[in-house]
């Protein structure tokens, strides 16, 4: 068959349209084989016309696999006869690439003849180490392979662009390489010229039905492309069903199952909160954050299981991909947080370094820890106020047994004497102020800066008062005996008037020194605490 008939051939029994069928075969089913998952239709409205077109198909396929063959035979035959080392390269270089023509017309007739089933389950496969990467790239194939299903058509319609432009191209040289052989084929030349002519021709007109075929394929299928783009209507809709009832099913069959999980799971703890409490009624919350921080975390691994294996049952590589990649996240972000809960798992079992009834320091005050929870509550049993802190600050402290330790140096009502020789009386204390009443003001000073001074309390264990008092030397004789009883008995006296007799707890009179110019005798009471608001008072007294 010389290469015009073939030419004819082509152009006239339907070459183009079997063509056409048998990309368009390929292409749905390596489309099926990259999505296992994606719903295939089948159109099984025209059946015996898609199989004569099949068959239509593989009679050309084969015939252009006996021409390439004959043409190969031609080319082997003639490269026997080469002794120019350029014109034996030539003929290598058409004999090669006739060849992969050849095996390429094989696999399609191949591929249609065997209904276009994947071939690459079939080969025996040695085995192979795994290898980290390649495992990488397989588990994030499907997400690379949306992503790609989500551009494919402007991808395709682009590639089918330049394939248009670059087969033009290719007949635009073709066609003035075939002009210049004939037009040298028409002048007288020796026999050796014409026939070296001649086969040139042939070669490049085989070419030119080549591009010619790759050409009209192209344009068929960008035709195609843009046919279906016209109806992105239907397009849309057949999009929204088809993720309605695939992968949004899924994701919907997930969330169900998810909360129907926590549901039953929040009731079960319930039940068991009531079996508990009515079984003990003297329990208390020592161990319910452990009990709740348990709950929670068997809660979350039982629904990702559960969703892990609606993901699977369903067939959703894409979303057991991403599932497992957001699995990955979160145990990536557990090596910085799990010391973290570590340290708050032992202050919930009670064997961190802070404990419950225990008494610790905070911001300079000191607090009783009243419960370790997921915030946990202090508390100064003689101030206003609690403090709640997160549970992972608490493993910065260290708490200690309280014992007989008083928590505040004063309440309010208490009369007190500050460092800086004030008096006045507590009027409030909370965990941050500390308010005073001093000269009739209101004085608010920091709860932490009140405990760094030197605060006396008069009121709390009731408190003294020393003054010193001179007699003139000429009680010199009775110096030792009669005076300090007299002094004695006129206090007493004296504060029996101002009605604060029963508050003296205790009184001392004593020949201190000779003064220069009296006798000096040291006077010192101690009075109870409910006088603290005469301490002032008390020194007068004294002195009168």
């Amino acid at each position: 068959m010389t290469s015009m008939n073939r030419f004819t051939f082509c152009r006239s029994g339907n070459y183009s349209g079997a063509f056409v069928l048998l990309i368009l075969l390929i292409a749905g089913t390596a489309s099926a084989e990259g999505e296992p998952s994606k719903v295939v239709k089948v159109d099984n409205a025209q059946p015996a016309i898609k199989l004569e077109n099949s068959v239509d198909s593989l009679a050309i396929l084969q015939q252009s696999i006996a021409a390439k063959r004959e043409q190969l035979y031609e080319l082997n035959e003639a490269l026997k006869q080469k002794t120019d080392p350029a014109e034996k390269l030539e003929t290598e270089q058409k004999i090669t690439r006739i060849s992969n023509e050849i095996t390429s017309l094989q696999k399609s007739f191949e591929h249609i003849a065997l209904g276009g089933i994947n071939q690459s389950v079939l080969a025996d496969l040695p085995e192979q180490k795994i290898n980290w990467k390649d495992e990488l790239e397989q588990i994030s194939r499907p997400i690379v392979s949306t992503l790609k299903e989500l551009t494919a058509k402007p991808r395709q319609m682009d590639a089918l662009r330049r394939d248009i432009e670059r087969y033009e191209k290719q007949l635009y040289e073709i066609n003035k390489a075939l002009e210049t052989l004939r037009m040298f084929s028409e002048r007288a030349m020796p026999p050796e010229v014409s026939e070296r002519l001649g086969r040139m021709i042939s070669d490049w007109e085989i070419r030119k039905e080549d591009a010619l075929r790759a050409l009209e394929i192209s344009r068929f299928k960008l035709e195609g492309l843009k046919v279906e783009g016209a109806t992105w209507q239907t397009t849309a809709w057949e999009a929204v069903t088809g993720f309605i009832l695939g992968r949004g099913l899924t994701l919907f069959l997930a969330i169900i199952v998810a909360v129907a999980i926590w549901l039953v799971l929040k009731w079960l703890l319930e039940l068991y909160w009531r079996w508990l409490y009515r079984v003990r009624r003297d329990v208390g919350m020592t161990r319910a954050p452990l009990v709740i921080y348990a709950y929670r975390l068997f809660t979350a691994i039982v629904i990702v299981l559960a969703v892990l294996m609606v993901f699977y049952i369903r067939g959703d590589v894409l979303l057991i991909t991403l599932a497992l990649l957001a699995l990955a996240g979160v145990a990536l972000s557990l090596r910085q947080t799990l010391p973290r809960y570590a340290a708050e798992l032992r202050l919930l079992l009670g064997i961190g370094p802070v404990r419950e009834d225990e008494r610790l320091v905070y911001d300079g005050v000191p607090f009783k820890v009243i419960s370790l929870s997921v915030f946990s509550i202090l508390r100064n049993p003689q101030l206003d106020g609690v403090l709640r802190l997160p549970l992972h600050t608490m493993s910065e402290f260290t708490s200690r047994h309280a014992g007989e330790e008083p928590w505040f140096p004063c309440q309010p009502g208490d009369y007190i004497l500050m460092a800086d020789g004030s008096y006045g009386r507590v009027l409030q204390q909370t965990i941050e102020m500390v308010e005073i009443l001093v000269r009739d003001a209101r004085v608010q000073v920091r709860t932490a800066d009140f405990l760094d001074q030197n605060i006396r309390n008069l009121s709390r264990d009731g408190f003294g008062v020393a003054c010193t008092f001179g007699v003139d030397y000429q009680h010199q004789a009775i110096c030792l005996d009669e005076i300090p009883s007299l002094l004695r008995e006129a206090i007493y006296s004296r504060f029996e008037k101002a009605e604060l007799k029963g508050d003296i707890q205790d009184l001392v009179v004593e020949f201190k020194e000779a003064g220069p110019s009296s006798l000096d005798y040291q006077i010192y009471m101690i009075l109870k605490g409910r006088a603290g608001k005469a301490f002032f008072k008390a020194q007068r007294l004294i002195q009168q």
